[in-house]
C-alpha cells in the first residue's frame, strides 16, 4: 500500500465530502452499524476494528474491492452525529492495542496492514502483533507510545516501500522509547510485495519464518557504520536545488572524507529510490532475476562479508555443519546430501541471490558509476573465516524416519525441524495406537519376525514351511541371540535420528562360506523400513587411515546410514568410527583441512563382512548378528520374490509395527525392566533394547564379552599370561629371566630382548584370561623391573573389561588375521 488512505481528500473529492468540522469521539459512543455502505464504493468486503487497551471500539477500517478497479481502504470514525467516512487526527492509534495490553511482557511484532497483522497472530503466537493505520506512507502519523519499553521487531513487505516503512517503524518506535527495535531481514528473492498474509514462498515453512524472527531478535544491536551516516546525509540533501547541492556536497565531502563524485552517485541512487517509492518511477527491476544488490567496498571487505553473511543466513538450504554447508539433492541417491561450502560454493550461492557491484570511475566523464562484478574470493574467504557471523541454523543430520520423543509422541515434519536440528524428507505419516497393549506389541513383534524368517540367523531353530524353498526361523519359539540382535538393530535404525547415541550393527558370516548369506540384504532391509531408501555402501579401503578418511567424508554428508560393506577377514578398528558411535559431538578432520570439525552424527552405522572380528575397543559399540546358511554355497539358495522391493512397498506397515513396540516401551516408563548396562547407550537401551527383551528377546549386551574374547589382541595376551603362569606362577621375575614359552608367546618372531621388554612393560596392569600383571619398580637405575602375575578377582559377568594396551608397531608380522591393524605403542 503506497498511498495514505487516511490523508485529506484531494480537491476533486473534497467538494463531494461533507462540509464542516468533524470531531471524532474516542472510544466510539455508538456501535458499528449492522449495514455499512459507501456511496461510491459500495459495501466493504472486510472490516477491521481498532480497539483501545480495554477492548473498547475506537474506529474501523474498511476495505473495498470494486469490480474492475483497484482496492480502496477507508477509515470509519464515530462522532456526536454518528459514523462517517472520516480519518482520526494525528497521531492515530495502533491496530492491536487490546492484544498488546493483554500480553504486557511479550515482544511486539509490527507488520504492514491489518490483514497481515491478523495472519501474523497465528504464525507468531509468542508475539503481540500490531500494525498502524494508513500503510507505508503513514508511519510518522501513528502513535507509537504504547510500545515504550517493549522489544519490537518490524516485518517488512517485500518491496521498496515496505522495506523503507519497516526501517521508519524501527526509528519511530525507538524514538518512542522502545527497549529495542529491529527489522527482520526478508530474502529479496522472495516474491515482490510478499507479506505474511500471502501464501508461503516456495521452499519456505512457518517454522522458517519463526526462525527468521528469532534470529533477528537475537542479533546484537547494530552500530551505525560511517557508510550509513554518509547515505543518510545524502538522502536528506538529495532533494535540494542544484546550487544548494553543490555547496552541501563540499561540506559532506570534507566531513566524510569521500570524493564529490561518489556523493553525486549516491545522490542519483537516493533520488531514484525516492521516485520509485512515491510511484513516479515504475521501472522493472534492473536485475531480471530480482536479485538484491551487494556493494563490494574495496576499502572495507569485512563489511561486505558481513553483509553477505546476513543475506546467506536467510537461505533455506544453507546450514552450519561444522562450517557453512548446503543441502543438495543427489540424483543418483534420489535424496538429499550435505555439501560443505567451498570458496566457489560461496561465490555460486552469492550470485544466486545477489548482484555484487562496485563503484568505478568512468574513463570518459570521470564520474563514479556502478559496475557489476564477480564476488571476489577474498570476500568468500572472509565469510568462511568469520564463524561468529554466519548466523546459520545448525544441522545434525538428514532423516526420513518419523520424529520421536521420550513421552511416546510421534511427529511428522518436512524440511528443517528446529527442535531436532534435522532435515526431514519424505517422512511417512504412520498410524500407531495411542496406548498399545503388551498384546499389541507382541503381535507387532511376531509380524516383524515372520517377515524376516528366511534369514539364516546362526543360532536360530529352523523348520521346513509349506511353500518355502528353504528352512525358515521357527517363530513359535523365542528369538535367538542373533535374531534378537537384528530386531534391536531394526529399532535402533528407526529411532537413531532422535537418539543422542546408539550402537552400530555388525552382520557377519563365516570367512570361507559366508558369501551370499544375506548380510548386505539384511542391512538394506533395515534401512528400507527406517528410511524408505537403499543405503549407499562403501568399502573399508586399504588400511585404517583410508578407512577413517572414508568415514569422515560420509559423516560430513549427514546421510541416514553409514554402511561399510564387505569388510572381510580382518579385525575392525577405527578411532573415528569408535568416536562417532560413543561421542557427541565428535571431532573429525576432513580431508584437506588441518583443523577438526565437530559433528553431531545421527547416522545409523552398519558393517558387514565374512570372518570379520571386532577389536576390543569396538566390541561394546556394536550389535553382532551372525548369519550362517549351513551350506558351502549360500548364494545358490533358491528364493522367490524380491524381499527388498517387497519391504519398500510394505514400509508403512512394518514401520508401524516397530513403532508400536517402541511406544509400548515408552508408556511403561520405569516399570519397563532394564537389561544389562552397555556404557553410554542408556537412552538407546530404554528405547530399543529393553522393550524387546521384555517381549522375550535376548539381551544383545550379553554378547559383548564373547566379542571381546574373539579379539586377536586379547587372545595373544591370554596366551602370554597362560604360558607365564605355567612357568612362573605368581613369583616376581625380570624380563631377562622369563621362560622360553613366555618369550615365544610374547615375541614369536624373535626380535630380541628390547622388543620383549617393551611388550611386557606395555602389559603392566592388563587383565586377561583371569590374570592381572603387576610391575614392581626397580630400586636403582641399573636394577631391572620385576613383574608378577596374579589371579584376578572374580569380577562377575556385569563387570566392565579394561581396554587392551597397545603393542609395539613391529608386532604386525605376528598378527594371526590378514589385514589386522598393527599394534603400536609410544615407547
Amino acid at each position: 500500500m503506497t498511498r495514505d488512505p487516511f490523508a485529506p481528500l484531494p480537491a476533486a473529492d473534497s467538494s463531494a465530502a461533507e462540509q464542516g468540522t468533524w470531531t471524532p469521539i474516542l472510544p466510539s459512543p455508538h456501535p458499528l452499524p449492522e449495514t455499512m455502505r459507501h456511496r461510491r464504493h459500495g459495501a466493504p468486503t472486510t472490516t477491521w476494528h481498532y480497539r483501545d487497551a480495554a477492548g473498547a471500539l475506537l474506529f474501523a477500517v474498511c476495505r473495498f474491492d470494486p469490480a474492475g478497479a483497484r482496492k480502496e481502504i477507508l477509515p470509519l470514525s464515530c462522532g456526536a452525529e454518528g459514523w462517517r467516512w472520516k480519518a482520526l487526527p494525528e497521531p492515530r492509534p495502533l491496530y492491536g492495542l487490546d492484544r498488546l495490553a493483554a500480553r504486557p511482557a511479550a515482544p511486539v511484532l509490527v507488520v504492514e496492514g491489518e490483514k497481515a497483522a491478523d495472519a501474523a497472530v497465528g504464525i507468531f503466537p509468542d508475539f503481540a502483533v500490531v500494525t498502524w493505520p494508513g500503510g507505508a506512507q503513514a508511519v510518522g502519523k501513528a502513535d507509537w507510545s504504547p510500545l515504550r519499553g517493549r522489544l519490537v521487531a518490524a516485518w517488512p513487505d517485500n518491496d521498496a516501500p515496505g522495506h523503507k516503512a519497516a526501517a521508519e517503524v524501527a526509528k519511530a518506535t525507538s524514538a518512542a522509547g522502545a527497549a529495542r527495535a529491529v527489522v527482520v531481514p526478508v530474502p529479496r528473492e522472495w516474491p515482490k510485495g510478499w507479506d505474511v498474509a500471502d501464501p508461503l514462498p516456495e521452499g519456505a515453512t512457518a517454522d522458517m519464518l519463526r526462525d527468521m524472527l528469532a534470529r533477528a531478535m537475537a542479533e546484537p544491536p547494530r552500530v551505525e557504520a560511517p557508510g550509513d551516516a554518509l547515505r543518510a546525509d545524502v538522502a536528506r540533501a538529495a532533494a535540494m536545488a542544484h546550487e544548494d547541492w553543490l555547496a552541501a556536497r563540499l561540506y559532506m565531502a570534507r566531513r566524510h572524507r569521500v570524493p564529490v563524485a561518489e556523493l553525486d552517485a549516491l545522490r542519483t541512487e537516493a533520488i531514484r529510490a525516492q521516485r520509485q517509492i512515491e510511484g513516479g518511477e515504475r521501472e522493472a527491476p534492473t536485475d531480471p532475476r530480482g536479485r538484491a544488490d551487494l556493494l563490494v567496498d574495496s576499502a572495507d571487505l569485512p563489511d561486505t562479508a558481513a553483509e553477505l553473511a546476513t543475506m546467506l543466513a536467510t537461505r533455506p538450504h544453507l546450514f552450519d555443519r561444522g562450517g557453512p554447508a548446503r543441502i543438495a539433492r543427489d540424483r543418483a541417491r534420489d535424496g538429499f546430501v550435505v555439501e560443505s561450502l567451498t570458496l566457489n560454493g560461496v561465490v555460486n550461492e552469492t550470485h544466486r541471490i545477489a548482484r555484487p557491484w562496485q563503484w568505478a570511475k568512468n574513463r570518459g566523464t570521470g564520474a563514479m558509476e556502478r559496475r557489476d562484478v564477480t564476488l571476489p574470493e577474498r570476500v568468500a574467504k572472509l565469510y568462511l573465516d568469520n564463524r561468529d557471523g554466519w548466523g546459520l541454523r545448525p544441522l545434525d543430520g538428514i532423516t526420513s524416519a518419523p520424529l520421536l520423543h521420550p513421552d511416546g509422541t510421534i511427529r511428522v515434519a518436512e524440511g528443517y525441524d528446529p527442535e531436532t536440528r534435522l532435515w526431514c524428507e519424505r517422512v511417512p505419516a504412520v498410524t500407531v495406537a495411542a496406548a498399545p497393549s503388551r498384546e499389541d506389541a507382541g503381535t507387532a513383534l511376531l509380524r516383524l519376525r515372520r517377515w524376516f524368517r528366511t534369514f539364516a540367523f546362526a543360532d536360530a531353530e529352523r523348520v521346513a514351511e509349506a511353500g518355502a524353498p528353504v528352512p525358515v526361523v521357527d517363530t513359535a519359539k523365542p528369538p535367538g541371540a542373533d535374531e534378537s540382535a537384528f530386531l534391536c538393530a531394526l529399532l535402533t535404525a528407526v529411532c537413531r535420528p532422535c537418539l543422542w547415541l546408539a550402537p552400530g550393527l555388525l552382520a557377519r558370516a563365516p570367512e570361507y562360506s559366508g558369501a551370499g548369506t544375506g548380510k548386505g540384504l539384511l542391512v538394506r532391509a533395515i534401512c528400507a523400513i527406517a528410511f524408505g531408501a537403499r543405503p549407499v555402501a562403501m568399502t573399508a579401503g586399504a588400511g585404517t587411515e583410508e578407512l577413517d578418511k572414508r568415514i569422515t567424508a560420509a559423516l560430513m554428508e549427514a546421510g541416514t546410514t553409514l554402511f561399510l560393506d564387505n569388510v572381510n577377514s580382518t579385525a575392525l578398528k577405527s578411532d573415528v568410527l569408535a568416536s562417532v558411535i560413543t561421542e557427541r559431538p565428535a571431532a573429525v578432520r576432513p580431508l584437506g583441512r588441518s583443523a577438526t570439525v565437530q559433528l553431531n552424527p545421527t547416522a545409523f552405522v552398519a558393517v558387514t563382512g565374512n570372518g570379520l572380528l571386532l577389536s576390543e575397543d569396538m566390541a561394546r559399540r556394536f550389535l553382532t548378528v551372525e548369519l550362517d546358511a549351513g551350506m558351502e554355497d549360500p548364494e545358490a539358495r533358491d528364493f522367490r520374490g524380491d524381499l527388498l522391493r517387497d519391504t519398500l512397498a510394505a514400509r508403512e506397515a512394518l514401520l508401524a509395527d516397530a513403532l508400536t513396540i517402541w511406544r509400548w516401551g515408552r508408556q511403561l516408563g520405569d516399570a519397563l525392566p532394564a537389561g544389562r548396562s552397555l556404557g553410554s547407550f542408556t537412552d538407546w537401551a530404554r528405547w530399543c533394547r529393553d522393550p524387546l527383551v521384555a517381549l522375550g528377546c535376548r539381551d544383545p549386551a550379553l554378547r559383548v564379552a564373547d566379542a571381546k574374547a574373539k579379539d586377536p589382541r586379547r587372545q595373544q595376551v591370554g596366551e602370554i599370561f597362560t604360558a607365564w603362569w605355567e612357568a612362573h606362577r605368581d613369583r616376581p621375575v625380570a624380563v631377562a629371566d622369563l621362560a622360553e614359552p613366555v618369550r615365544m608367546a610374547a615375541d614369536p618372531a624373535g626380535r630380541g630382548r628390547q622388543y620383549l621388554a617393551r611388550v611386557v612393560r606395555g602389559l603392566d596392569g592388563t587383565r586377561a584370561a583371569g590374570f592381572v600383571l603387576m610391575r614392581s619398580a626397580s630400586a636403582g637405575r641399573w636394577t631391572p623391573d620385576r613383574y608378577a602375575l596374579r589371579r584376578a578377582p572374580n569380577e562377575g559377568r556385569g563387570a566392565p573389561m579394561p581396554p587392551m594396551p597397545p603393542m609395539p608397531s613391529d608386532a604386525a608380522a605376528s598378527a594371526t588375521i590378514a589385514g589386522a591393524s598393527a599394534w603400536s605403542a609410544d615407547l
